[in-house]
């Protein structure tokens, strides 16, 4: 996939990818490694909790939304991260399929670099129903063309 310098990103406009089946077995398998807690290991435990069963926990459920990121065309010359806001309104469970929703809603020239850009995303992810299980917000550091930092 090619690269979009700064100028070339897009604003207001959103693409979206994913299918992204969510299989009980990866997700404990996730959980118990990387975020050990009941909701996220114990079927029959869980079934007591306020959710009512099995949950995915937040750091899965990021790095989905990183895998389903990287099939966008919209491929950013990232130079880094500079924040993320992150939401979970509703949790991701086992049987899940996830999509996920990109936007560039603003940028700017950087202030002190000429070489980069800053560009804020927006990325939404669903499930099947609809239902938003992640908000994410980011602040990405953009390279420019080598012509644009003269």
């Amino acid at each position: 996939m090619e690269i979009t310098y700064f100028e070339d990103i897009p604003l207001n406009e959103k693409e979206t990818v994913g299918k992204y089946n969510v299989t009980k077995e990866e997700m404990v398998d996730f959980a118990r490694k990387w975020d050990p807690l009941p909701m996220h290991i114990d079927e029959h435990g869980a079934e007591s909790n306020k959710h009512g069963g099995l949950i995915a926990p937040a750091c899965y459920t990021v790095s989905i939304a990183m895998s389903l990121l990287g099939q966008l065309k919209l491929r950013p010359a990232s130079l880094g991260g500079a924040g993320w806001e992150v939401q979970f309104p509703v949790p991701v469970r086992p049987g899940d399929c996830l999509s996920i929703t990109s936007e560039c809603i603003e940028k700017r020239e950087s202030r002190s670099k000429a070489d980069r850009g800053v560009a804020h995303f927006t990325c939404t992810m669903h499930n099947q129903n609809g239902d938003v299980v992640l908000q994410l917000k980011s602040i990405i550091l953009v390279e420019r063309r080598d012509d644009s930092a003269k």
